[in-house]
């Protein structure tokens, strides 16, 4: 039998607070579209966030269980190139505090970056995912995703999300913080149900306002709930009548374990109480009176996102022109520079082709953003930036990518002394001069450039050389260009040398 072409394939992985899962999916291609069919799919029960203890770091036991997991992924992986897998993380990883420092583990255990993605992101693929298993039939649809540490709220139309949100409670932390042990009983129900519903309250007049026609739930909680209600209590679909009968007979039983239900699989038994608790609540909160399940949930959406950014169609992309426009920045000047620092970085990178041009948009996207600060202030407006693109929501970004973003507005100018805390390695700080170059020369916004730019790169240091007469012929810039001189010898990290030849 002839392989199946590595081309054809996309991996997701998504590494979640209660379960680590990996799906391989085939491009096909029909007339009106492409569509992704799964090919193969691994899970493990990790149950990361149980493992989170004072202080909120990972035990080492639930770090072992992670690599092990991700080292089985890692081999299925092996031979797929970097472009075509993404792995993103979840809550667990938000809220742990040696997350940082695990995650670096992890990747070299699976063998691929892994991206910490934001809650609103998570939603987004949430939904991006129940989009394509769904009919687009034009009715707006609530979709609720109880995970293991967190819970995401939608509200979209066909494949339009129109209403994003995550709250930080999912079946694995309610479980544990709520029934210790497994053991439920009225008081700890009542109190787990009233800790989800203050969070999903302030939610709910919006999301009734939404108007919203059908309730999905995606993932392991309502998956388990829905099935429950089929085989073992005779509903065709997840109602509020099935909820309150399954919260009378885990009160009855007051363990999950001691619970005789057909659907209930034992991997599901110890995170039972949560799960039911949290959707309880947005059954009360949100109105919902019945629900139907969908298969698709995170890790398609990261398959269908990987499928746009390989068809040319990167939600970054769109999240970046939405933000020019949303903060009036000129377009063209920004383009403009971003060209340049691209250029720049890319012609003295060193690295592989695909690290060369992951760090090479970053490098872009900064360029085309780095005045947003000024819809808050001129006056160190580097620092506002900075601070809107570390904190707002970016569809289609991680939160590290969000942070290499922020230090790349925030060392566009002044000193680089600041900047020493924030750079782990020369090609962090070349990434950080080619921007700060780019933005010199551009300074007059004319778009007029030297007819030649040389940056040469050796140990550590860097040496740029443009026309002398042209240096001349501009003595504004020439003077900024031998301030920064000055800048990177103050900063001690990174010597530029600035050569008129």
């Amino acid at each position: 039998m002839n392989a199946m072409p590595s081309s054809s394939l996309l991996a997701a992985v998504d590494l979640g607070s209660n379960s680590f899962r990996l799906v391989v999916g085939r491009i096909e291609s029909t007339p009106v579209g492409d569509q992704i069919r799964p090919v193969d799919q691994l899970k493990e029960t990790v149950r990361l966030a149980a493992g989170l203890g004072a202080g909120n770091t990972l035990s080492a036991a639930a770090q072992d269980r992670a690599v092990d997991a991700l080292r089985r992924f890692g081999e299925r992986l092996r031979t797929f190139p970097p472009e075509r897998v993404r792995a993103v993380a979840t809550n667990t990883f938000r809220v742990a505090t040696d997350a940082r420092a695990f995650l670096e583990r992890a990747q070299q255990a699976l063998g691929f970056e892994i991206e910490v993605i934001a809650g609103r992101e998570e939603a987004r693929l949430i939904y991006l995912g129940a989009a394509h298993a769904l009919p687009a039939d034009g009715r707006r649809r609530l979709v609720v995703d109880i995970g293991g540490g967190s819970t995401e709220c939608i509200v979209g139309t066909d494949y339009a999300a129109e209403e994003l949100e995550s709250v930080p409670l999912g079946c694995v932390g309610l479980s544990q913080r709520f029934f210790p042990g497994g053991s439920v009983d009225r008081a700890s129900f009542d109190a787990a149900r009233w800790a989800c519903r203050d969070l999903i309250a302030p939610l709910a007049e919006r999301y009734r306002a939404a108007g919203w026609q059908r309730a999905i739930g995606t993932s392991g909680t309502a998956k388990a709930l829905w099935q429950i209600a089929q085989t073992d209590l005779g509903e065709q679909r997840l109602t509020r009548d099935a909820l309150g009968l399954l919260e009378s007979l885990l009160l009855k039983a007051g363990h999950p374990d001691r619970m005789r239900l057909t659907a209930l699989k034992p991997d599901r038994r110890p995170v039972l109480p949560g799960g039911l608790a949290m959707m309880s609540a947005a059954f009360e909160e949100f109105g919902i009176e019945a629900m139907d399940y969908c298969d698709g949930a995170l890790r398609e959406g990261v398959l269908y996102d990987l499928l746009g950014r390989s068809m040319g169609t990167d939600m970054r992309e769109v999240t970046v022109a939405q933000m020019i426009r949303r903060h009036g920045l000129d377009e063209r000047h920004g383009l403009a520079v971003a060209e340049l620092a691209t250029l720049l970085y890319r012609e003295s990178a060193r690295g592989t082709g695909d690290e060369i041009g992951r760090a090479g948009r970053l490098v872009g996207w900064a360029a085309q953003l780095r005045e947003i600060g000024l819809s808050i202030a001129h006056v160190d407006f580097h620092k506002h930036g900075a601070y809107i693109l570390e904190h707002c929501d970016m569809p289609g970004f991680s939160e590290d990518e969000q942070r290499r973003l922020a230090t790349l507005v925030l060392g566009q100018t002044g000193g680089l002394t600041k900047m020493r805390s924030r750079l782990e390695n020369a090609d962090e700080w070349l990434r950080v001069l080619s921007l700060r170059l780019a933005v010199v020369l551009h300074r007059r916004r004319d778009g007029a450039l030297p007819p030649s730019i040389r940056l040469r790169v050796k140990n550590a240091g860097a040496r740029l050389e443009l026309p002398a007469d042209w240096a001349r012929a501009h003595p504004l810039t020439d003077q900024l260009l031998r301030q920064e001189s000055v800048e990177w010898a103050k900063a001690g990290a990174w010597p530029l040398v600035y050569q008129p030849t």
